[in-house]
Parts: C-alpha cells; sequence; structure tokens
C-alpha cells in the first residue's frame, strides 16, 4: 500500500521542529555539528573536556586509586554525565516514533 499524502506532509512537518540535534557543519559539507552543546566560555569548555579524559583515566584504573592531578573527581563524572545527558536527542526520538507509526499505518 502506497503511503498516503497527508502522511508525508505529518512527516516533513515534523522533522522540521523536531529532528534538529544535527545540524549540518559550516565547515564541511559531509559532517555535522550538534547544537545542544552550549558552554560559558573557553575555560568552560576546557574544563569539560578535562572531565571526559579524568572520567576516562578514571575508568580505565579499575581501582580505587586516584591520580594526583585529578583534583575532584566527583565533578568530573558529572560534567561527563552532563554532557552525555546534552546530546540525548529526545525530539528525535519523538520524530522517529512517529515515522515508525506512519510506516505501520501504511502498510
Amino acid at each position: 500500500m502506497k503511503p498516503k499524502k497527508k502522511d508525508f506532509k505529518r512527516l516533513i512537518k515534523a522533522a522540521k521542529h523536531q529532528f534538529d540535534t544535527l545540524q549540518p557543519s559550516d565547515i564541511r559539507n559531509d559532517k555535522f555539528k550538534a547544537t545542544y552543546l552550549e558552554f560559558d566560555g573557553y575555560l568552560d569548555l576546557f574544563t569539560t573536556i578535562e572531565a571526559l579524559m579524568n572520567v576516562s583515566i578514571l575508568a580505565t584504573q579499575g581501582d580505587s586509586y586516584c591520580p594526583p592531578h585529578i583534583k575532584d573527581h566527583g565533578k568530573d563524572i558529572r560534567k561527563t554525565l552532563e554532557l552525555a545527558q546534552k546530546l540525548l536527542p529526545f525530539d528525535e526520538g519523538e520524530f522517529l516514533d512517529d515515522v515508525n507509526s506512519i510506516i505501520k499505518h501504511s502498510e
């Protein structure tokens, strides 16, 4: 069975409003950038990158030893989880649910 024209219109409308976690890169045509990442400035960006590296170091240790250069591992873990949370595309999940519903109804 062919999908209906109104289903496609509904899909396009949903895509415009919900499919926005990744946007085309301004630098390269074949790349995308995350739109929900925001930083207070360069220092916040650098501390977030440092937190990602520190959590990775802690994860590979396999014991309770904390290297001396990692000052606040709790804060690093929190910043890492906050970054991962910002990358979760819930709006796009709703869009994909809409697409799935349209496909099921068109079969």
